[in-house]
């Protein structure tokens, strides 16, 4: 990283002060859509060598201030300084600034090695030196410990894996500040601590590091000091050794916030879901087990475990061997119309790319999978009579924050729309629930609230798989856990075993199956 930064010293030079400023400084910033403040009067300072953690739920405006602060956007009113000069329409690699944006930004068709080194191919002005670039590329993703095939297309990749790429492609360009958005959201643990190694490396090296994240634990892991938006203000923050967890937590929400555990219910001896043998080569293999009436059963594993690829296999979006049963009766081809028939409802794990119809409106969202139910009609197949009815009903007993039923759910936070998302197949009374990184991109409010659905699912006897990357997730909600590693069970907790260290130990080494569910 040393050497790059020598190398890219050529680029825009601002002019240096005698006097010590901040590497990057702004103040009053202020920005609008159509009448509606997004950011208001805020400031933030970063020192060479520092972590600045930016927080705040869904909608607090933070995504916009990054925009301001790479130069996406121009504020209304305001302005930003970077090493004592005030910047404005500037681009952001000129000046040595780089972000890992919450939307990936990469080319779905373009290999690892291109979208890594996209912004400045290696090699002369008509040709590009491809053994140089899948040498430039491997430097950084070996920074970040991401194994990955170079010559692989990025669409072929998991969620996970694309934000390596992503945090990768933006350490390239960053030699004065890095402003990483949501950087771990598709990361396990394992993932996270290499991540977290590189931002301190980063930090020895007086790169200015702005941290924006829902997770208040990684806050305190990193960052040396905070700033706490809520509905676009600066309400707080400081140095994290003097911000306590519960009162970071209730500048944020504006509330206090309980990390206890939910009450989950007992599960019943019913079986709602059987696998045996399910296998699909090179992701999973030989998987077997039963989800019972009342049951949160999670599968927790890390990158590449084939946790994602097993309960897409299930509910038939995969091609998969083996044998399924949902409440008793054998399915021989799994398909999702066929799922959702027989009352099996599935979140995926990137609600954008394969949940949410984006310009469609909340209304058609909510009701989309179960529109024959929801709607009253004379003639079968004609009239939307009392859907809009309907939907706002779902929307209230969900607690859905929208401006409209009827706008696009686009213009929801991540948190809505993952509530409405859970709302859909509510609306369907589904019984068996499939649920892949539910509280993924969330804000911490909005994952309690989740949290809280997915318990009383539970107890009113609701089956739910779980995929989660967020150990702590599951230890507050699961009954059981087993543990993935190379697409094998290689462990299973009961509630009474749950152990985090045992479990991490589990999914990241080459022990032996413990328990004997694999």
């Amino acid at each position: 990283m040393a050497e790059t930064t020598v190398q890219k010293a050529s680029k825009q030079e601002l002019p240096q002060t005698s006097e010590r400023v901040p590497l990057l400084r702004a103040r009053g910033l202020v920005k609008a859509f159509s009448g509606t403040v997004a950011v208001s009067n805020v400031d933030i300072d970063v020192e060479r060598g520092q972590v600045v953690a930016v927080v705040g739920e869904n909608g607090a405006g933070k995504t916009t201030l990054k925009n301001l602060l790479v130069g996406i956007l121009e504020p209304d009113k305001g302005f930003i300084e970077l090493e004592g000069q005030r910047i404005s329409h500037f681009h952001a690699a000129d000046l040595g600034i780089a972000a890992v944006h919450q939307e990936f930004s990469l080319f779905p068709s373009l290999s690892v090695a291109e979208n890594v080194c996209i912004t400045d191919l290696p090699g002369r002005r008509w040709s590009v030196n491809w053994r140089k670039t899948k040498e430039v590329a491997k430097h950084y993703l070996d920074m970040i410990g991401a194994d990955l095939d170079l010559d692989t297309p990025v669409e072929g990749l998991s969620t996970g894996e694309q934000q390596l790429v992503e945090i990768a492609k933006a350490l390239r360009q960053a030699t004065r500040i890095l402003i990483l958005d949501e950087p771990t959201t598709s990361l396990s643990e394992p993932e996270r601590e290499r991540l977290f190694q590189v931002i301190h490396r980063l930090r020895e090296m007086e790169l200015g590091i702005i941290y924006i994240s829902h997770f208040i634990d990684e806050v305190y892991e990193i960052a040396d000091t905070a700033v706490v938006l809520r509905d676009g203000h600066r309400v707080g923050g400081g140095p994290v050794s003097h911000l306590p967890k519960a009162k970071l937590e209730e500048l944020m929400v504006g509330r206090p916030i309980t990390e206890l555990k939910k009450e989950i219910g007992t599960p019943s001896d019913a079986v709602m879901l059987r696998v045996e043998g399910f296998t699909s080569e090179p992701f999973f293999r030989n998987i077997s087990f039963e989800l019972h009436q009342g049951e949160i059963l999670a599968l927790f594993g890390l990158m590449g475990a084939g946790r994602t690829e097993l309960v897409e296999s299930i509910y038939g979006l995969r091609k998969a061997k083996g044998r399924l049963w949902v409440r008793g009766q054998e399915i021989a081809k799994p398909t999702p119309p066929t799922m959702r028939q027989l009352g099996v409802g599935f979140l995926p794990e990137d609600r954008r790319r394969n949940g949410l119809f984006a310009i469609r409106s909340l209304k058609e969202n909510l009701t989309a999978a179960a529109i024959d139910l929801l709607v009253d009609r004379v003639i079968p197949g004609f009239g939307f009579r009392n859907e809009k009815k309907r939907a706002e009903e779902i929307a209230k007993k969900l607690n859905i924050v929208h401006a409209g039923i009827e706008r696009p759910i686009r213009y929801l936070s991540g948190g809505n729309q993952q509530k409405a998302l859970l709302g859909r197949w509510l609306a369907t009374g589904a019984k068996v629930l499939i649920l892949d990184e539910p509280t993924r991109g969330v804000d911490i409010g909005a994952k309690d609230e989740i949290h809280s659905l997915i318990a009383q699912l539970a107890r009113s006897g609701s089956a739910v798989l779980m995929v989660s990357s967020e150990l702590p997730e599951l230890l507050r909600l699961a009954h059981r856990i087993m543990v993935l590693r190379k697409g094998m069970i290689v462990a299973e907790f009961t509630q009474d075993e749950f152990d985090p260290k045992e479990i991490i130990r589990y999914a990241a080494s080459e022990q032996e199956i413990r328990h004997g569910n694999g």
